[in-house]
């Protein structure tokens, strides 16, 4: 099972782009107090679009792979109970658990 490999990926590249946009609106309120042209701020704002944009399709993309991940589990559980015992179902749960609440 990697698909707890694949859902911490996502959850780190979720908070990278929660820190980028961050920095990045921290870096258009410094231009804009600055006086920089509107040019250059209009341009640093597209970048934080682009950023902010990501941020739902990464939520979506977690979410997504933690109901797969909630299916597979279920569906070995429902047809070998003594897989609950397993590493790989113990630690798939723990994925589960630990999967960001809001999403």
């Amino acid at each position: 099972m990697h698909h707890g490999n694949l859902k911490h990926r996502l959850v780190k590249e979720l908070n990278s782009y929660e820190k980028e946009h961050v920095a990045q609106q921290e870096r258009i309120d410094k231009l804009v107090a600055a006086g920089e042209d509107a040019h250059t701020v209009r341009k640093q704002r597209e970048v934080l679009e682009e950023t902010t944009v990501m941020i739902p399709d990464c939520k979506n993309r977690i979410a997504v792979a933690k109901d797969e991940l909630q299916r597979l589990v279920a569906e070995i559980l429902a047809s070998a109970a003594e897989a609950a015992e397993s590493e790989e179902i113990i630690a798939a749960q723990e994925v589960i658990r630990n999967a960001p609440v809001k999403l």
